[in-house]
């Protein structure tokens, strides 16, 4: 009989191992990307573009690299973080002191806020980060962007959906 049971929990333990692999295998690759893109901002000459990120996922997102129109890198990419309900889009954004612009990789995305947490962090006063958005400027039009981040220990590359946005023309 203990022959029996030794091979029903070899059995067991591989199974168990087979489904924790198939959970995170689907939380890891078959999830959607935790970046979702909120809104976008583009000015008169499309040479400047800002684009609000929202961090769906359950751990930071850090991001690594940013380049437009099939690869290049832009002129400038920097990182809006607001510590307001106000979002990083729009204009006189640099007049505002509850936003502020540091480079792309000096602060990770953290998740979103529920709209309630949002308000107790504005109604303690904490300089808590409430809302992100990438600031890009470029030599020519963007119709394009890609962003590289990495979420957990992988890292992923994602094209904006922003066709509709600008003129393609």
């Amino acid at each position: 009989m203990k022959p029996k049971s030794k091979h029903l929990r070899r059995l067991l333990y591989m199974g168990l191992g087979l489904l924790l692999s198939a959970i995170l295998l689907f939380l890891l690759f078959l999830r959607p990307t935790p970046i979702k893109v909120g809104g976008f901002t583009s000015f008169a000459d499309e040479n400047t573009v800002i684009f609000e990120v929202i961090n769906e996922g359950f751990a930071d997102v850090e991001l690594l690299d940013v380049r437009v129109n099939d690869g290049m890198k832009p002129a400038k990419a920097e990182l809006g973080i607001s510590y307001s309900l106000h979002l990083v889009g729009g204009s006189d954004l640099d007049e505002d002191p509850n936003i502020e612009f540091v480079d792309i990789r000096e602060l990770p995305l953290k998740p979103d806020l529920m709209p309630e947490k949002k308000r107790a962090a504005l109604d303690q006063g904490s300089r808590i980060p409430l809302n992100y958005g990438i600031r890009l400027y470029h030599d020519e039009p963007i119709i394009q962007i890609e962003v590289k981040y990495k979420y957990g220990w992988i890292t992923f590359t994602r094209e904006m959906p922003m066709g509709r946005f600008f003129n393609n023309g």
